[in-house]
C-alpha cells in the first residue's frame, strides 16, 4: 500500500476507504479500526501535508486530491466514506471511479451538504490567524488554545479549508450506487434539508441516518454508524 492508504487486514475483497474532516489526519479513524467484520478492509486515507506526512504540500484542490487517489483504488470492490471535507473528496472520486468503469459499491458521507447547494456562511480561509480560529470555533472545530498545537494545525485547516470553499460543483449525472447520510441533528454547519439534499446524486437507494451531536458526532457514534455501514455493505 502507498503511504497515502493506511489498510487493516482483511479476509475479504472489499474495501471502506475512509476520508478525514478538514485537518484530519488518518488517525481520526484510529479508533475505527475493529468495528467491522474480517471480510470489510478499513483503509484509513493520510491526506499529504499533517500528521507523519506533515513535510509533503497539502492537495491544492479536489482535482488534484482525485487525480492522486483514484490509481490507488483500482482492483476489487470499494465503498467509500468521507466526512466534512473528506465527504466532497469522496463524492468527486466516487464520479471519477464511475467515469472509470468502476463505481463504488457504496458511497457514505457526513457532515457535508449536498455538493450542487451553495454555502451558506462566508468562506473564512483568508482571514487572519486569530479571525480564522475565532471561526473554527463558533462551528466547534477549532484547534485549541495550545501555541504549538496552533503553528501545526492552522496551516493544515487552512489548505484543507481553501480546497473546501473554493471548490465550484459541476453537475453531472448522478451516480450508480446506493448514498447514505449521516447527520448530527446539532451540527452547526449542515442543516438537515441539506443533508436530506444528497439524494438526487444517485439513481440507486438513498438513506438518510440522523444522530444527536454536533459537527464531530460521527466519533460519538462511530460504533452504530459502523453496524449501518456494515449492513450496507454485506
Amino acid at each position: 500500500m502507498t503511504a497515502l492508504l493506511r489498510a487493516e487486514p482483511t479476509t475479504g475483497t472489499m474495501r471502506l476507504v475512509c476520508l478525514p474532516h478538514a485537518g484530519g489526519g488518518a488517525t481520526s479513524f484510529a479508533r475505527w479500526t475493529g468495528l467491522f467484520p474480517p471480510a470489510i478492509g478499513l483503509v484509513r486515507v493520510q491526506l499529504p501535508g499533517r500528521e507523519d506526512l506533515a513535510g509533503r504540500p497539502a492537495f491544492r484542490d479536489v482535482p488534484e486530491a482525485v487525480a492522486t487517489l483514484l490509481p490507488l483504488l483500482g482492483g476489487g470492490p470499494v465503498a467509500l466514506y468521507g466526512h466534512s471535507m473528506g465527504a466532497l473528496i469522496a463524492f468527486e472520486l466516487a464520479r471519477a471511479l464511475t467515469r472509470h468503469e468502476h463505481p463504488p459499491v457504496h458511497l457514505f458521507v457526513s457532515g457535508r451538504r449536498a455538493p450542487h447547494l451553495a454555502a451558506t456562511r462566508p468562506p473564512i480561509h483568508e482571514l487572519p490567524d486569530d479571525e480564522f480560529a475565532d471561526g473554527l470555533e463558533a462551528v466547534g472545530a477549532g484547534p485549541g488554545r495550545s501555541p504549538v498545537f496552533r503553528r501545526y494545525a492552522l496551516p493544515v485547516i487552512r489548505a484543507d479549508l481553501r480546497l473546501s470553499e473554493n471548490h465550484r460543483h459541476v453537475p453531472g449525472p448522478p451516480l450508480p450506487c446506493p448514498i447514505t447520510v449521516f447527520h448530527g441533528l446539532g451540527d452547526p454547519i449542515v442543516h438537515a434539508s441539506e443533508a436530506q439534499a444528497w439524494h438526487s446524486h444517485t439513481r440507486a437507494a438513498f438513506g438518510l441516518r440522523a444522530f444527536p451531536g454536533d459537527h464531530f458526532f460521527h466519533q460519538r457514534h462511530r460504533a452504530a454508524i459502523a453496524v449501518a455501514m456494515t449492513r450496507a455493505l454485506e
